[in-house]
């Protein structure tokens, strides 16, 4: 953006950096060159602001959508006519980013929020009045020591703070406070733009007071980045488990599955395994040997090794009887003298019969032959 550009009376926003700390100051366009932008003198208590040749100035410019920036500049005070007026040197073009990338955190700490009185008014401020010398024995005590009030910050970014309380500030009182962080305690001056109410009912404090940062420790860009960091990676892990939640849902209800093993399509989430994978798996495995069981397979391959087994001298299977006792022939039964079997006097009969010859008598029974 080029400097002509800037609108005469908007707001500029100068930020110095010197040593541990970044003073945030504020004033308005009064005029604009190629490489020159002047602003409404910078004073505090009459007396005005002194940049140092060793601080680093960064001026920021806000329109409706964007923040310019300029970094590294020059600054002085220069007369023009009757008043005095502070002007940055800029040699470059400048940067520029969407206002909502000046990201705002939530914290949610109690503090303790510290104003001066002013002397005179009944505004309040971020830092103590000065004095002189001859006036500052006769200032009223309580324009030296801060007042404290009980408050709650809400959230913070690089230019500015939410900050939550039941005490009654106006626009642009002035106030101070510590913001706690792994970096330690990290000291803040600020100015209320602008409150609002809140209702008492639900919320402890009962005024919300916007303000603009004009005094931080260096190190809380870095706090603000550490935060930012850990709730885009929070938010990420939050969406990787949202997304294993509708894949496993999905799975479960047999809407994934593979289609082709052979083709390698199907479709397939790292991580997760279908029941087809479980029993191609299951296929390929070779089945454990559990000690003192033995399967159905092992019995049938014992059975056919028992078979085939070679015959062994001396040694008659069960098996081998059998088929011997089939095979023999039946052995005679041995001749008993004095003694006739049945089949003796069957087979004596029989030759008798041929031959015509009676049968024998038998002393005292009489045969139905005889007369």
């Amino acid at each position: 953006m080029l400097l002509e550009n800037l609108v005469l009376g908007r707001t500029v926003e100068i930020n110095v950096y010197r040593e541990e700390y970044r003073y945030h100051l504020v004033s308005k366009v009064e005029s604009t060159s190629a490489s020159r932008l002047c602003v409404t003198l910078i004073a505090s208590n009459n007396k005005a602001f002194q940049f140092k040749p060793d601080d680093r100035i960064k001026i920021v410019y806000r329109d409706s959508e964007k923040i310019w920036e300029w970094d590294n500049v020059k600054a002085g005070v220069i007369k023009k006519g009757k008043a005095s007026l502070h002007y940055f040197d800029i040699v470059d073009g400048g940067s520029s980013f969407n206002r909502r990338n000046a990201y705002r955190v939530t914290i949610n700490q109690e503090t303790m929020i510290g104003y001066y009185d002013q002397y005179g008014t009944t505004a309040k401020s971020s830092e103590m009045q000065k004095f002189d010398l001859s006036e500052e024995a006769s200032a009223p005590p309580n324009l030296t020591v801060p007042q404290f009030v009980h408050g709650y910050v809400r959230d913070i970014s690089e230019t500015g703070v939410g900050i939550c309380s039941n005490y009654e500030f106006n626009i642009d009182d002035g106030m101070f406070l510590n913001i706690q962080s792994h970096y330690g305690k990290l000291p803040v001056r600020a100015k209320v733009v602008r409150k609002t109410d809140r209702n008492p009912a639900k919320h402890k404090y009962a005024k919300y007071y916007g303000c603009v940062l004009l005094q931080t420790d260096n190190k809380l860009s870095k706090y603000i980045f550490d935060i930012q960091r850990m709730a885009i990676k929070s938010q990420k892990e939050r969406e990787d488990e949202e997304e294993l939640r509708k894949e496993l849902k999905k799975l479960e209800r047999g809407i994934l599955y593979n289609k082709s093993k052979s083709a390698g399509s199907g479709l397939h989430i790292k991580g997760i395994k279908t029941v087809s994978d479980m029993e191609d798996k299951v296929k390929t495995m070779p089945r454990q040997k559990v000690e003192g069981i033995v399967t159905a397979d092992e019995v049938q391959e014992r059975e056919v090794k028992i078979r085939q087994r070679q015959k062994i001298e001396g040694i008659i299977t069960e098996e081998e009887a059998r088929e011997i006792e089939m095979k023999k022939e039946p052995v005679p039964r041995q001749k008993i003298e004095g003694i006739k079997t049945a089949a003796d006097v069957e087979e004596e009969m029989k030759k008798r019969k041929e031959n015509k010859e009676p049968s024998p008598a038998i002393e005292g029974i009489k045969t139905a032959g005889l007369k």
